[in-house]
């Protein structure tokens, strides 16, 4: 662990370092010369003017935008296969039958002290200053609600409604259709109920060491270090074998939006949670909607059949739980690496001189998977990497997804680095 330490901390310093001279190399001078651009760049660098892109797109705040939008993000939901969802029958041999535990007013008023004043107040109306300002008097009437919501196993229907932001996905965003992600605001109120309920059963979900998000003592730097590390080993050229790796770069379309809720619930029962956990969470998903936001325009509600809201504090771990399996469908014969950053799946093979690639076999099986579990791999974003010093071995045969060849590239973006195929002057 110290070793890993050193090496991450050696990444964080040398990131600090690169923007820094990018910083000394392309903006300072503009400073003295044209404070406007560098005003300019410096809010682009920083992501400032976000808001103001999106604006430009969508700056039309009526109730037709709002509901443009709102169809658009609840499109993928119109046609869901069915879904099943089990009853506590069908999963009650897999479930520990024990009291469920209860937060103490300290662990509340230590909730709502942790509160970030600035975010946005959710459909209750109740802003997060209030509670974490009048933390001292609130607490033991949160505590009650919080008591009662854990012992009756419901999920209090008021925070079930989402005010949905759309946030870009690129800056300038210039198609309404594609450029824009739906991040949900809830009430403060659930995400401190959420938060405690993480924190008292946390201990009951086992998570796969290879998925780097929403994890403890993981990151994006853990994730790259894992990825990066491997790679320049495997083909050092020191090593006397010199070999390549093949690396695989999965997306997958919606992947938060189209979680089925019913192969959740049977996966999160598998994970032996508490009975009371989980009718807490089955009564979590059930009967969720939505409607989008702009300035002060509302659209019309709608329900959310599938999967779990992206601004909600139980969500990142209920994805980590439905995906958690995946690698299980690839074979052990494969010798597959698989990384994974909440929806970013990074698999590679080391290939030795004279042996061929069975990336294709493992991305058929990620197929089958995605297909089990009602989910669907992008195969236009999905790429692969072909990296190798040794110019006797000859590339793999690109992917193919279904009947459609999949591009190859010489570099790809992974959790903000460039990662490239070629040797560094």
């Amino acid at each position: 662990m110290t070793k890993y330490r050193q090496l991450a901390d050696k990444i964080i310093t040398l990131i600090k370092k690169d923007k820094a001279e990018f910083y000394s190399s392309k903006v300072k001078s503009k400073r003295k010369h044209d404070a406007a651009k560098w005003h300019r760049t410096i809010s682009q660098l920083a992501g400032f003017e976000g808001d103001n892109l999106n604006n430009n797109l969508i700056s039309d705040s009526t109730p037709d935008t709002a509901e443009i939008l709102q169809n658009i993000f609840t499109k993928p939901w119109s046609k869901l296969p069915e879904t099943i969802i089990p009853s506590l029958e069908d999963v009650a041999s897999s479930l520990k039958q024990e009291n469920p535990p209860t937060p103490s007013i300290g662990q509340v008023k230590t909730a709502l002290k942790q509160l970030n004043s600035k975010k946005a107040t959710g459909s209750d109306g109740i802003p997060a200053w209030v509670l974490k300002r009048y933390c001292e008097e609130l607490a033991p009437i949160v505590h009650d609600i919080i008591c009662a919501s854990i012992k009756e196993c419901e999920y209090p229907t008021a925070y079930k409604h989402a005010l949905v932001i759309p946030v870009p996905k690129v800056n300038p965003p210039r198609d309404i259709e594609n450029d824009f992600r739906q991040i949900s605001i809830l009430p403060q109120m659930a995400k401190v109920l959420e938060k405690l309920q993480l924190k008292l059963n946390l201990p009951s979900s086992r998570i796969n060491d290879n998925q780097h998000a929403f994890t403890s003592k993981r990151s994006t730097v853990s994730a790259l270090t894992n990825i990066s590390q491997n790679w320049f080993n495997v083909t050092d050229n020191t090593h006397s074998a010199k070999n390549g790796v093949h690396a695989l770069f999965i997306d997958f379309r919606k992947a938060f939006d189209l979680v089925d809720h019913g192969i959740l619930l049977r996966k999160l029962a598998e994970m032996n949670v508490t009975k009371a956990f989980w009718l807490w969470t089955r009564s979590f998903l059930e009967d969720r909607r939505q409607q989008v936001k702009l300035a002060e325009t509302l659209s019309s509600v709608k329900p959310c059949p599938a999967g779990v809201p992206q601004g909600s504090v139980m969500s990142p771990a209920l994805f980590n739980t439905h995906i958690n399996d995946i690698e299980n469908s690839i074979p052990d014969g494969l010798s597959i690496n698989i990384c994974k950053y909440a929806d970013d799946c990074t698999q590679d093979e080391v290939v030795s001189q004279g042996s061929s690639s069975h990336m294709q076999e493992a991305l058929e099986t990620v197929q089958e998977w995605s297909n089990r579990n009602k989910m669907t791999i992008n195969s236009k974003k999905t790429k692969d990497m072909w990296i190798c010093f040794n110019t006797a071995m000859p590339a793999p045969e690109p992917f193919v997804i279904g009947n459609e060849a999949e591009e190859r590239v010489n570099s790809h973006k992974l959790l903000g680095v460039w990662h490239q195929n070629k040797r560094m002057p």
